[in-house]
């Protein structure tokens, strides 16, 4: 696939679940060198309601504010022991297809109110948990998805084969304590086959999940004196859509 401006690989930087750290510190990272980025946001979640009015000059700014839910539900049976933040009520494994459908639609309806409407925006599988039930079931959280979003998030892995990609199962590379050489390696890979890297950040320079401040600043000069397209996972998959077409 030929991808915009002569570049030959696509890059998605996206950040979960609406930290404060992302709006004080990624933020301003990615606007001074005028890239943007897909930030997933917990709807539920105090600290992301605290902010909205913020979140929402980020919108407007041109980053892709997308849907991960109101309360970050999860599969328990992911885990050797699941974690203490994984109470009984957030187990997928207990969850109903009405339930998981009003959870999207809960998100859905909280961003298109206090973040502005996107008819494009993508969502983001917490924890990359694609199925509710016991035995798991992926149809009934994809159809709850689909009556939102045309492209969603899911697995770890990469880079995406843009000609093959199942926009309903992006492939991505979590981001834990990673160094430098580490981020360059999965861009890179993607400039083998001219393919889709999407990189999973949590807190930048905090204390979860976390990339260090200096090493995100670098992932981004890298970028910018490479030949890779910086674009938010709605404007990727959408091109990708439209060249398929």
């Amino acid at each position: 696939m030929q991808w915009p401006k002569n570049t030959r690989a696509a890059i998605s930087l996206t950040y979960d679940d609406g930290l404060p750290d992302n709006l004080d510190r990624a933020i301003p990272d990615l606007n001074i060198r005028n890239l943007f980025g897909t930030f997933y946001l917990t709807t539920g979640k105090a600290y992301v309601q605290r902010r909205k009015d913020d979140w929402r000059r980020v919108f407007e700014q041109g980053h892709e504010i997308g849907n991960h839910s109101v309360r970050h539900p999860c599969r328990a049976d992911a885990y050797t022991k699941p974690p203490h933040w994984l109470r009984p009520g957030l187990r997928l494994e207990s969850w109903s297809p009405s339930r998981i459908s009003q959870e999207i639609d809960e998100a859905a309806s909280w961003l298109n109110e206090h973040i502005g409407i996107d008819p494009w925006r993508t969502y983001a599988h917490p924890c990359c948990a694609t199925a509710i039930g016991v035995p798991p079931d992926e149809k009934p959280y994809d159809i709850a998805i689909r009556s939102h979003h045309f492209a969603a998030r899911s697995g770890i892995g990469g880079p995406n084969d843009p000609h093959s990609v199942d926009l309903m199962r992006i492939q991505s590379f979590l981001c834990n304590h990673p160094t430098l050489p580490d981020l360059v390696g999965h861009c890179e890979a993607a400039l083998h086959n001219g393919g889709w890297t999407m990189l999973m950040f949590h807190s930048i320079g905090g204390w979860r999940i976390r990339t260090k401040r200096s090493v995100h600043r670098a992932l981004l000069d890298y970028l910018l004196e490479n030949p890779f397209w910086v674009a938010p996972v709605r404007d990727v998959a959408r091109y990708i859509l439209d060249n398929r077409r």
